[in-house]
């Protein structure tokens, strides 16, 4: 995501920059004759700052540009971290001051040349403000302080049970020795027992892991597999160990050292809870939640600002509808397989394959793109447009049961039919 304060500060300096205009200033530049220019009322101000009202202190004037105190510091936040260190240190601010002010007087002297109107600077002007308010958009107008609810991670977890396990733990402590036979001493020495032969004397004595034995050879809890700081090829360690019946067990050979171990505890692998796994939950739902929002506006925002396309690209003037859903159904990214479905909507809404695209683009978005919202939408936009559709029960049954995981994945029409049958 876009960083809020870099984003905002670079918005507020290139959305005042002002559109191309129709009408000509008279100056010729290296566009040609009969390209657009800027108006002649173009705004190149402010260069920093995030165009609030700023009441500190002037540190410096370039001509007529000021640069204040707020400007210096919030020119330093933009610059990546590696960068901000050069101006460390007493002299640091005076630095960047001269950084800022060369900034200006590039800045001054590209407009003293009408720079702007060059057809190439134009173009990136333009590309920057188009791709600002475009992040701005959806950084700020759409995901702001934006997270999935309570009911939805849980319908999600829920959907995706088995994705969340408790693997199985155990936790064990070992005596670490450079031979076998040091080995074998020390575990006769765990099961004779007595005095003298408790774990921790026996440990202390003979255990060649110096870490360890500040932790009375415990290593804690491990899974199958896992990494164990202080143990030579931890990974096998822990693969041989972790199949072992709680109790001690005589040596077995790691690399290079022979390990006695004694398992403490062992906790099976299990299903998560919705508690245990809500982060991770949050985490793999995020990216598809926040691509159906963006999505779902983009279908929206239509109704707002009607789209027209014009000649080759008019509505019916591409791929027939069957053809269409036969392309459709034969690619194997969601993203593409719902946009082709769209197309059948918006390029042949008369067909009889319009109302079969919304119910598929409805079930596909339910797959790729986890927010419930969208597909909400093209169920209901089938509704509204098709309502004698053979399949507006269908639509009308999986609407109302968009929130229950138990009825987001059927196998087949007939299986739909038959839960709503029920």
């Amino acid at each position: 995501m876009f960083p809020v304060r870099r984003m905002f500060i670079f918005l507020m300096i290139v959305s005042s920059v002002a559109l191309l205009a129709a009408c000509q200033d008279g100056s010729s530049s290296s566009a040609g004759s009969g390209s657009r220019t800027f108006a002649k009322n173009f705004q190149w101000q402010p260069l920093f700052g995030d165009g609030t009202n700023d009441a500190s202190e002037t540190v410096a004037r370039v001509g007529n540009i000021e640069i204040t105190a707020r400007d210096l510091e919030m020119y330093l936040d933009e610059l990546p971290s590696g960068q901000q260190k050069r101006y460390e240190g007493p002299d640091g601010k005076r630095l960047l001051l001269k950084r800022m002010i060369e900034k200006v007087l590039m800045v001054q002297g590209a407009v003293g040349k009408k720079l702007y109107n060059d057809q190439d600077v134009a173009r990136t002007i333009i590309t920057q403000r188009r791709n600002t308010l475009e992040s701005a958009m959806i950084n700020y107008g759409l995901l702001r302080d934006r997270k999935p609810s309570n009911d939805e991670l849980k319908a999600y977890f829920i959907n995706n049970r088995s994705d969340y396990r408790q693997m199985g733990v155990v936790r064990a402590r070992h005596i670490e020795c450079k031979t076998r036979d040091e080995a074998e001493k020390a575990y006769e020495r765990l099961v004779e027992g007595g005095k003298g032969n408790d774990w921790m004397n026996v440990m202390v004595q003979m255990s060649v892991n110096k870490e360890t034995r500040k932790l009375e050879g415990v290593v804690g809890w491990f899974n199958q597999g896992g990494i164990i700081p202080f143990i030579r090829d931890s990974a096998k360690f822990t693969n041989e160990a972790y199949g072992l019946e709680i109790g001690l067990h005589p040596p077995f050979l790691i690399s290079d050292r022979w390990h006695v171990v004694e398992i403490l505890k062992r906790e099976n692998e299990r299903p998560m809870t919705f508690t245990e796994a809500r982060g991770q939950v949050e985490m793999a739902m995020m990216p598809g939640w926040q691509d159906a929002i963006v999505k779902d506006y983009l279908l929206s925002a239509r109704k707002d600002h009607p789209v027209v396309m014009y000649g080759e690209f008019a509505p019916g003037k591409g791929l027939s509808a069957d053809e269409l859903f036969s392309r459709a159904m034969a690619v194997a990214d969601g993203d593409r397989k719902i946009e082709l479905l769209n197309l059948i909507h918006t390029d042949y809404p008369e067909s009889d394959r319009a109302d079969d695209a919304l119910f598929l683009a409805a079930t596909f978005a339910l797959d790729n793109w986890v927010d419930v919202n969208v597909a909400d939408r093209y169920l209901r936009l089938l509704l509204e447009e098709y309502p004698d559709s053979e399949l507006a029960e269908d639509a009308k049954f999986l609407r109302d049961n968009l929130n229950n995981p138990e009825v987001l994945n059927p196998q087949s029409m007939e299986e739909l039919r038959e839960r709503n049958r029920q």
